[in-house]
């Protein structure tokens, strides 16, 4: 067997060591102090999502002894979302060769530096105060918009005040994105959010398919659920106490609608899929629950516009939405409407109207 010469050999060492510095080099690093006051080590990790499809997985965190260390190599500018035990979130902005920080405490506010964007993030949410008008919020999304029409962090301000604090509509939200610049309006999470638009009066709204897992933990196909059939599905989180009871009130149209034809379940957008499992073993609820451990990234919370809990969502066998409420009472109003009837039972129902009490 031939020998490889000392000279080719030595250079293929630096090649592969040259190639393993530059990813390192790619490298966003992100550095983090986290004090979460009585928790165990199990319930104070820290999940990692993507908002749109630069960053398609979930990565978690587990603190040691207050601090942590986080990273991967992002392709461009990403934007992420920390999801932590309690169901808050927080954004931050990867990019390649940043080294960024974050500091969590039990109470306060979290600050995060290091970066262009997400300096410019923190100086802005600096900027916010409680009680702060829909209008005034406005307005400074709009002067930061004409201030950098190609930033990274303007999408994220949508999202996260516009959307989520405001429940802004088209009409206030499109004249904001017009200023953008053309490549930002073609921002994977921009073109979500416009893909939206216009559903609430349509009624052609379709969820673009997912996986959920079950209390057994095997994945199922959101399509496959109630399949054919009307389905009435409750958005909840075992750490948000109302949508918790929301989701038990929903029992009362499983009676009250013996006589029609459709589907129950419930889907959960806890992240931590143990604490979700230990709720659901509470109840004695008689449908399926399921859990898509994306939270407020899953494709139901994005496409569907879901901006709060709990909220209840009847959709066609077909997987349309028909109608999307956190109102039980409108719900019961448009389920009398969607669903034919089957033959009576000999039990006689008490007339309508329905009626939710303590809601």
């Amino acid at each position: 067997m031939k020998r490889c010469p000392f000279p080719v050999l030595l250079m293929l060492l630096l090649v592969m060591t040259s190639v393993s510095c530059h990813k390192e080099k790619d490298r966003f690093v992100l550095n983090g102090i986290y004090t979460p006051a009585g928790r165990e080590a199990t319930d104070s990790m820290i999940l990692v999502t993507g908002i749109d499809s630069r960053f398609d997985r979930t990565d978690t965190i587990f603190p040691a002894e207050g601090s942590f260390r986080w990273s991967f190599t992002p392709d461009t500018i990403t934007p992420l979302l920390l999801v932590f035990p309690d169901g808050t979130w927080q954004a931050l902005f990867a990019e390649k060769g940043l080294t960024a920080r974050i500091t969590i405490p039990d109470s306060g506010n979290i600050v995060i530096s290091g970066g262009y964007c997400n300096d410019s993030y923190q100086s802005f949410k600096d900027g916010v105060y409680d009680g702060m008008s829909r209008s005034r919020m406005t307005e400074r999304i709009d002067s930061f918009i004409k201030a950098d029409p190609f930033s990274e962090v303007t999408p994220m301000l949508i999202y996260e005040y516009m959307v989520q604090k405001y429940h802004s509509d088209r009409k206030e939200i499109e004249p904001l994105i017009r200023k953008m610049s053309g490549n930002m309006q073609d921002s994977p999470f921009i073109v979500n959010l416009k893909s939206g638009f216009g559903s609430e009066t349509t009624g052609n709204n379709y969820i673009s398919a997912f996986n959920l897992i079950d209390t057994s933990m095997v994945r199922k196909p959101f399509t496959e659920i109630g399949e054919n059939q009307h389905l009435l599905v409750c958005i909840w989180a075992s750490w948000d106490e109302k949508s918790n009871e929301a989701r038990k009130e929903m029992a009362r149209f499983k009676d009250f609608y013996s006589d029609r034809v459709f589907n129950i379940a419930d889907i959960s957008v806890d992240v931590n899929p143990r604490r979700w499992k230990e709720a659901v073993a509470k109840d004695t609820l008689e449908w399926e629950s399921y859990c898509d451990t994306e939270g407020w990234n899953s494709r139901i919370m994005r496409e569907g516009q879901v901006r709060e809990l709990p909220v209840y969502i009847l959709f066609s066998g077909i997987k349309r939405i028909i109608l999307k409420t956190g109102s039980l009472t409108e719900m019961d109003v448009r389920l009398d409407e969607e669903l034919p009837k089957i033959k009576k039972k000999s039990v006689e129902i008490t007339p309508r109207k329905f009626r939710i009490t303590g809601m």
